[in-house]
């Protein structure tokens, strides 16, 4: 369960981008990117970019350690 460091790359598909105000409070004032993304047909998720750091390579980080962590609960059962 779980991606791990040796797993195969995915396609990720971007589906929007939208400028939004930063939320944390030392970022006050400025612009963050939503990147709203797509892997395969059933995992979809969101990240945030700083607008001053927005550039492929720091979407594509950001992505991979999304999916990264949101992979440690794919395939979880329990009873609450």
């Amino acid at each position: 369960m779980g991606v791990s460091p040796a797993s195969p790359e995915r396609e990720v598909e971007i589906l929007a981008t939208v400028d939004v105000p930063a939320i944390s409070p030392d970022r006050m004032g400025q612009i963050d990117v939503l990147v709203t993304y797509r892997v395969g047909p059933y995992q979809s998720g969101m990240i945030r970019v700083p607008k001053e750091d927005y550039t492929e390579a720091k979407i594509k980080a950001a992505i991979r350690k999304d999916v990264e962590t949101k992979a440690k609960y794919v395939g979880m059962k329990f009873k609450v």
